[in-house]
């Protein structure tokens, strides 16, 4: 038995005419007639009675029909659902991010649920190195996080390029100028930085500035998130260097300026292993690109 054998049916049943249900299938009657009676052959039973001037379906043939309707709808449901699940409409994505890409967050869940609203995503937050971890371990699907990263199993993209900013206690003597400041005019200030192990790449771009205007930063506090930087900066216990896009999170303890003559910036990437081939994966990072576009320099 086979489907166009159902659809066959069904078309005579509906019809209660070969000649009419032939039309209407593009079909000639005989082979039509034909498919029909060998329906009921492996069926065992009569699903029509035929005469000179009507077909009418037996008992059996009523209740073969809804048992008909049944099956196809729940082929057509697991064709569509076979491909929403190719075209990476269905199932559930988990995205690691750091504290870099707060301000990202909102728009991408938005648009994303609003086009695929079948998909479930789970965020996960976790620093740079551990979204590494859990990328090669197949923990998270897409890590957001400060590139470049060193890994051999992974692929990443860059998303988004943007330039440090200072952030300082609101009654520190930089701050009341309100106007962009040399890196170096930082020398002598207590420097609060995640430590290297949680994020090389931002470790590596915060020394990088600082050497390069001629000094190695003091750091006064080492904390895991970038988050926390700011909080420790409204207290008044020290300045730090962090992504532009920082501005976002308003902090009336907190000022932010631009560095003068400063070209370092911070490279946010979307990251994956390298042998995933989800096409859920592959969805979202399109999307991303079309998203992001905007906002890389």
């Amino acid at each position: 038995m086979e489907l166009r054998h159902l659809r066959y049916f069904i078309a005579v049943a509906e019809e209660l005419h070969f000649g009419k249900a032939a039309e209407r299938l593009k079909i000639a009657q005989p082979p039509l007639s034909h498919q029909i009676k060998q329906l009921e052959t492996e069926l065992g039973v009569p699903l029509l009675y035929r005469t000179k001037r009507k077909v009418e379906l037996t008992e059996a043939g009523k209740v073969f029909l809804k048992r008909c309707y049944q099956i196809l709808s729940d082929v057509n449901k697991a064709c569509e659902e076979a491909q929403s699940i190719y075209r990476g409409e269905i199932g559930q994505l988990t995205i690691g991010f750091g504290g870099a890409v707060y301000d990202l967050l909102p728009p991408i869940l938005d648009i994303y649920q609003n086009k695929y609203p079948n998909l479930k995503i789970i965020f996960q937050q976790l620093t740079t190195s551990d979204q590494v971890k859990a990328l090669t371990e197949g923990k998270i699907d897409v890590g957001l996080l400060v590139s470049p990263i060193d890994s051999p199993h992974l692929k990443f993209e860059v998303i988004r390029e943007e330039p440090f900013i200072a952030a300082l206690p609101k009654t520190h003597r930089l701050a009341k100028l309100k106007q962009p400041i040399d890196v170096s005019e930082l020398a002598n200030e207590p420097f609060i930085m995640t430590p290297r192990s949680v994020g090389p790449s931002y470790y590596d771009a915060i020394i990088s500035l600082c050497f390069q205007a001629g000094f190695s930063p003091k750091t006064s506090q080492e904390v895991q998130e970038l988050q926390t930087i700011l909080a420790l900066v409204a207290s008044g216990m020290g300045a730090a260097l962090l992504p532009s896009s920082f501005q976002f999170l308003k902090n009336d303890d907190v000022v932010y300026l631009p560095l003068k003559k400063s070209k370092a910036t911070c490279k946010i990437a979307a990251a994956w292993h390298k042998d995933n081939k989800s096409p859920i994966v592959h969805s979202f990072l399109n999307l991303i690109r079309e998203l992001m576009i905007p906002y890389m320099s």
